[in-house]
């Protein structure tokens, strides 16, 4: 094992490599509003990937953090005052974009369940959100096809991909490691993609892991190099979220647009429109 597959590795008692994992989040009645709605936010932290899921009793996940300090004031607009804890975290894959925010969040708050893929990536942001993940107390497990989350007693996320252990692996694309999920929340069902491209989009239709969606958040912020017609033929959404903010990449790419627009697709962009909510009773 390479020394950054130990860095990342924590250690035997912090990460789970079970075939099939679950983790539960346990749900208190105690505190509950009876008219708190269950919701996924898709929040506008510029150029870069952050959303947060609410569900009733104070319950929250969030799916990646952003590029900087400035995602924990983000959710504290949403979150209790008196919430101090998170109870799931899921860093979709270690680029600046996405992790940057989890520096400062795991300072503000106590997340209780960190999720990633823990793929070997060498950088100094993410060398410093490893070491900040061994000393803030959260529980690490790499993530990987057929994980499941449950809120009361209910699975509602469900890990796609990668479809094996990442933990410690070398990709020629960081991309490729990328945690793919799907979020049911009421009547919606959301595959949140993360940055994975076409080639990862192709694995998980020709496995048919895709059924019909109802809301793509759209992978790697609208890039040239994801939302391939096979994909978008075979999930079939009917909306789609581009996280996004100002940047010199082209994103979204207009190749990226058009399919989505051949499709009938309503798009949201988070920098045209904000933080983007969607509720469910």
């Amino acid at each position: 094992m390479s020394k950054w597959a130990k860095m990342v590795y924590i250690s035997r008692k912090l990460i789970l490599g079970a075939l099939l994992f679950v983790v539960v989040l346990v749900y208190w009645a105690v505190g509950q509003k009876e008219n708190q709605s269950a919701a996924v936010i898709f929040l506008n932290v510029g150029q870069g990937d952050g959303a947060l899921i609410e569900l009733p009793g104070d319950i929250q996940i969030l799916v990646d953090a952003g590029p900087s300090a400035d995602f924990s004031n983000k959710i504290s607009q949403y979150l209790p005052f008196y919430d101090r804890e998170i109870e799931l975290a899921i860093l979709t894959h270690p680029h600046a974009d996405h992790v940057s925010g989890f520096l400062q969040a795991l300072k503000d708050y106590h997340i209780k369940n960190f999720m990633l893929a823990g793929a070997n990536y060498n950088s100094k942001i993410y060398t410093d959100f490893i070491k900040l993940l061994k000393t803030e107390g959260s529980r690490v497990y790499a993530a990987k096809s057929g994980d499941s989350i449950s809120w009361n007693n209910t699975p509602i996320l469900k890990i796609i991909w990668p479809d094996k252990i990442a933990l410690g692996r070398s990709f020629k694309s960081i991309h490729d490691s990328t945690v793919v999920s799907q979020l049911n929340l009421g009547n919606k069902k959301f595959l949140l993609m993360g940055d994975a491209e076409a080639n990862v989009e192709t694995a998980l239709v020709e496995s048919n892991t895709i059924t019909d969606i109802d809301v793509l958040k759209v992978g790697h912020h609208g890039s040239k190099t994801s939302s391939s017609e096979i994909f978008l033929q075979a999930a079939q959404p009917e909306e789609a979220v581009i996280s996004v903010g100002q940047n010199s990449y082209g994103h979204p790419h207009q190749i990226t647009l058009r399919n989505l627009e051949k499709y009938g697709i309503k798009i949201f962009r988070t920098d045209q429109a904000g933080d983007i909510i969607y509720s469910a009773k």
